[in-house]
């Protein structure tokens, strides 16, 4: 590697780095931050247990509150709400009293996920150079970089940067083992995939996408009855020693048990319920957690799209998602690596192994009825990645015009992402009209999902506001930030007040005026203010 490409590599991974902790302090909790992964996560490096809502397995959970065991923090575990299960409140006893601020709390559980994020680059520029070169390798870590949605969720206390790192790993690893299909690479494969079940179970599409990346790769004598049992016995005890060897029977600690005890009558009756509550078993809260998510997938969400809202949500969801919530330079040459894989990524067999993982993944996406962001969607980022990287590496070896043209466009998807700093999270396209126009078109965590509270907070004092009747579905009080709030009255939703209004992008419809108000300020693309003290605003 010249000493040009590592003053690339070092210099996009700044870039990263700078934004995501440039960005860090500038934002309240998410709900996901402060209600599950913070708190639930330290819980469960002290006691091993994962009674606090163990719908998202333990790793990132884990892994962003590793800090508190080096800075001693408290830990709410004489709490009622410990003994409740209740996460939330758990989380408000965590944060609201302990020996660190919320705020460092926040800071310090973000900040290994920022780390994480750099590492997770670096990567995809090493697999990148490996299969196309340093020109390729450098623009995949370019656009990885400076990918609003990278950004967004490098500096969150979240699981979904986590599981698009160990998916990628995954089929990775699982392409290496076919073409060298060692009890070492099954292995690695193997602890890989572990990894990525103890992510998110998102990780339940890799054994679909393996399969039909052996069969189009015609290994199907590589992933024999003997080595799949292999495969999955040591991918269970990597899930296994994540949870610390947990042996405990399956209605212990575990949310909803009447939910739970129905459904077991239901099958098995009063002896499989017994079995239940009485008799310890390994892995009992991932099979626990892993039936929940089928019961919430199959209910869906109420989801947001381009002005309707749903519980059985649309087939094109993350599509459109896609589309409006990355810079148009990536979605442009997204499209075009697609269209052009086979120029792009002449070997067969590399082509098979990027564009597999992205066609399952999307079409796995259309009946979801679990439309919550695309947060969502990540994990076949790195794969696009590649591709793009590919297609530019090709596109600056052709001519000199379309060398222009690469470099011109990657100009523009990194002009974008510094243009939004700080509010990676709430950005849109311009082929919606920027960022202003996001609440049009998407909801919750694509635009607001708590963040800017405290951005609300500065504009507040700066301006003098006064108390302000707030309607936001964050989970931070206002108070913390000093903010003097009240609630919505019933009749407020319909006719506004004469008073100062913060209205969270989420809600805002439940509030009828907001439709034909015009906000004098809004927040991170997320809280619209309207003042109605004065009768000519």
């Amino acid at each position: 590697m010249t000493t040009r490409v590592k003053i690339g590599v070092f210099a996009c991974l700044a870039f990263l780095a700078a934004q995501t902790f440039f960005t860090l302090p500038k934002k309240s909790p998410t709900s996901d931050e402060f209600s599950h992964h913070v708190a639930n996560g330290y819980s469960y490096w002290l006691t091993r247990d994962f009674r606090m809502n163990p719908v998202t397995p333990p790793f990132s959970r884990m892994l962003v509150s590793l800090p508190f065991l080096f800075l001693k923090v408290q830990c709410p575990l004489n709490h009622p709400s410990w003994f409740e299960g209740n996460s939330p409140e758990f989380a408000r006893q965590f944060f609201y009293h302990n020996t660190r601020t919320l705020d460092e709390l926040i800071f310090w559980a973000r900040a290994p996920m920022a780390v994480f994020s750099i590492f997770f680059g670096i990567l995809v520029f090493f697999f990148s150079k490996a299969f196309f070169g340093n020109a390729a390798g450098l623009a995949s870590l370019f656009l990885y970089s400076f990918c609003p949605d990278i950004i967004a969720f490098s500096g969150l206390a979240t699981s979904d940067l986590v599981i698009a790192l160990f998916y990628f790993l995954s089929v990775i690893r699982f392409s290496g083992y076919l073409k060298d299909p060692s009890w070492k690479n099954l292995s690695l494969t193997a602890i890989s995939t572990g990894l990525a079940f103890l992510s998110k179970f998102t990780a339940l599409l890799l054994f679909p996408t393996m399969l039909l990346i052996a069969i189009f790769l015609k290994k199907k004598k590589e992933i024999s009855p003997k080595r799949v049992l292999v495969f999955l016995g040591l991918t269970l005890f990597t899930v296994w020693a994540g949870y610390f060897f947990e042996m405990k029977p399956l209605l212990q600690n575990t949310p909803d048990p009447p939910k739970k005890i129905a459904f077991l009558e239901k099958i098995g009756g009063e002896p499989l319920v017994r079995f239940a509550e009485k008799q310890p078993i390994p892995l009992a809260t991932f099979a626990s957690s892993l039936g929940g998510l089928f019961f919430t997938r199959a209910a869906g969400t109420h989801a947001y799209l381009m002005g309707e809202w749903s519980d059985t949500g649309w087939w094109y969801y993350y599509l459109v998602a896609f589309l409006i919530k990355n810079t148009l330079p990536m979605v442009l040459l997204s499209i075009l690596s697609l269209l052009l894989v086979k120029k792009a990524v002449p070997d067969r067999w590399t082509r098979c192994v990027l564009v597999v993982p992205v066609g399952l993944f999307f079409i796995a996406t259309l009946p979801d009825r679990a439309q919550a962001g695309i947060r969502y969607f990540l994990p076949i980022y790195p794969f696009l990645f590649l591709l793009m990287g590919g297609l530019v590496a090709l596109m600056y070896r052709h001519s000199k015009p379309l060398k222009i043209l690469a470099l011109a466009l990657l100009f523009w998807h990194g002009t974008e992402s510094l243009a939004s700093f700080p509010d990676h999270l709430s950005y849109f396209s311009q082929g919606v009209g920027g960022s202003r126009n996001g609440y049009r078109y998407l909801r919750d965590s694509n635009i607001d999902w708590g963040q800017d509270l405290k951005g609300l907070s500065l504009y507040a004092k700066k301006q003098g506001l006064g108390e302000v009747a707030l309607y936001f579905l964050g989970p931070v009080d206002p108070a913390y930030y000093g903010m003097a709030t009240r609630p919505l009255t019933p009749e407020e939703f319909k006719e506004p007040g004469n008073t100062v209004y913060a209205i969270g992008a989420h809600a805002m419809d439940n509030v009828l005026w907001t439709k034909r108000a015009k906000p004098v300020q809004v927040i991170g693309h997320s809280i619209f203010v309207y003042d109605f003290r004065n009768p000519a605003l």
